[in-house]
């Protein structure tokens, strides 16, 4: 039980980290654009998320036993709570009702750049790692 709660601690304070980042990249996307542009925030936070997840993951997998606090509060918790397919979907619901097109776009956009920069992150490491 021990265990289980220190591993929802890790968990927790980077789902705290993450959540902040989140809402800092929300507030500095509107005071750019305005909020009638969200989801260019939700796709940042994904996209970017996507591609910390593809470097890291790949970093702390050649280590996973030794590192396994740094999995759970970087991986689960800081990008766990910073990329959102929540907002992904309210999002999608939203443009859905405003204009099919962007709701395409945006739909379609996400999944593969965000595909892309999981890829990309990988790439990244594994380079690092070969020199």
């Amino acid at each position: 039980m021990k265990k289980l709660l220190q591993d929802i601690l890790w968990v927790a304070c980077g789902g705290a980290v993450g959540a902040s980042m989140r809402h800092g990249t929300n507030q500095f996307v509107f005071s750019f654009m305005g909020e009638k542009y969200f989801f260019i925030a939700t796709s940042i936070e994904n996209i970017v998320g996507s591609f910390l997840i593809g470097l890291f993951f790949t970093l702390l997998s050649r280590r996973s036993v030794k590192y396994h606090n740094v999995n759970l509060f970087l991986l689960t918790g800081v990008i766990g709570s910073y990329t959102t397919y929540s907002g992904f979907m309210i999002d999608s619901l939203i443009l859905f009702n405003e204009s099919i097109p962007i709701l395409i776009t945006y739909f379609f956009g996400q999944i593969f750049v965000g595909f892309f920069a999981l890829i990309t992150g990988m790439g990244v490491m594994k380079t690092y790692y070969k020199n």
